[in-house]
């Protein structure tokens, strides 16, 4: 990549209206029958109804698509916009031979199966990652919150660092690769962290830190902008938001509202809370039992260690008694939410699923989404 001709030393913030949400949704497109991946991305395109066509966009291998939805007030209300994404693809499907699934990574294709969208970001990236990119069959799902003021942003980024590892244990739906039980609750993870750039970022005092690391890359010719820069949780100037970026893909509805909801919430809670700060190799340590066992895997908290389940729910109760979901009026939709805790992750059904079938195209279709 080439370094940037500027000088300048200042990063625009672009205010948003506070705490509002907006997801970014990355799925499969598979073959009906033998849910192999399906280059149908430009047939998808080509066929979306005229509200749909900012909101459905390409993404980096031709067998996929990415759900942007618009800025929203709710959590619910970004759900809206995925579920109704979602069903058209599936109706454009029918009529094509394919259909859509959210997993954290295609179960059984190899990379030589795929190719790589003619986009000229995506061919650079290409040239600079070579098999790592090739090698990419997971799919994310990303989450942002809006904020007024870049340092409230950082307070938040900071807040969420911290709790990384719940996002990643809810959403875990990655236990297979290449046709191989992994052994793992999110491979996705592993494979998203071969990259530069990518993994657990560090904690800023202030946005002026943030801008510094920011511009050293640039300079050196490492990153063209902040799309660059693939952390699990990155400050997002372009659009005054901060992002979430370490979950995987998920079929399951209401379990992105819950995240959404969850990540909006802590969000808030940064505001008004000081923010502690892990070691290093506690965040690594935390991350990595969510990357192994999704939500049965241990939390080192600051004064004890407890299960990242047992974290989630005491970080809801605590939200909810301090008001935030209140605040947000998100309070009724959480109480309902908040049970996907009692329910098996999509990981372990997969999992489940598996060592009772023997059969990866039927944990495949635990993917196909219920619209």
């Amino acid at each position: 990549m080439k370094g940037s001709k500027s000088l300048k030393r200042e990063l625009d913030f672009k205010v948003s209206k506070p705490f509002t949400v907006g997801a970014e949704l990355e799925v499969q497109l598979v073959d009906r029958d033998t849910f192999s991946l399906s280059d149908s991305s430009e047939i998808v395109l080509q066929n979306l109804p005229s509200e749909l066509k900012g909101v459905v966009q390409p993404e980096v291998l031709t067998s996929m698509v990415e759900i942007v939805t618009p800025v929203c007030e709710k959590p619910d209300e970004v759900v809206y916009y995925i579920k109704k994404s979602l069903q058209e693809i599936d109706r454009i499907g029918e009529d094509y031979g394919f259909r859509v699934s959210a997993l954290g990574t295609h179960t059984f294709a190899k990379k030589e199966e795929t190719n790589i969208t003619a986009k000229e970001r995506y061919l650079k990236l290409l040239q600079e990652l070579q098999i790592l990119l090739r090698q990419f069959l997971i799919y994310g799902l990303h989450v942002h919150v809006g904020f007024p003021d870049k340092e409230l942003a950082v307070k938040a980024y900071n807040m969420v660092i911290n709790y990384l590892p719940v996002f990643l244990g809810i959403s875990a739906s990655s236990p297979f690769f290449y046709g191989e039980f992994t052994g793992l609750h999110s491979y996705r993870t592993k494979i998203f962290e071969q990259l530069p750039r990518a993994g657990i970022p560090e904690y800023f005092d202030n946005f002026s830190q943030f801008e510094d690391l920011y511009f050293r890359l640039q300079e050196g010719g490492f990153i063209e902008s902040i799309k660059d820069i693939w952390w699990d949780v990155r400050i997002h100037p372009d659009l005054g938001t901060i992002e979430l970026r370490v979950c995987d893909s998920n079929p399951e509805i209401e379990r992105l509202e819950f995240i959404i909801a969850l990540f909006q919430g802590l969000s808030f809670l940064a505001q008004e809370s000081d923010i502690p700060r892990f070691y290093h190799q506690i965040l690594k340590q935390n991350k990595w039992n969510a990357t192994r066992y999704s939500l049965s895997g241990k939390f080192i908290d600051k004064d004890r260690t407890t299960t990242i389940k047992r974290k989630t729910y005491s970080i809801i109760n605590y939200l909810q008694t301090r008001g935030i979901f209140k605040s947000l009026k998100t309070d009724k939709r959480i109480e309902k939410l908040k049970k996907i805790l009692e329910r098996k992750t999509v990981s372990e059904k997969m999992i489940m699923v598996y060592k009772k079938t023997g059969d990866i195209r039927v944990v495949e279709s635990l993917g196909f989404v219920e619209t």
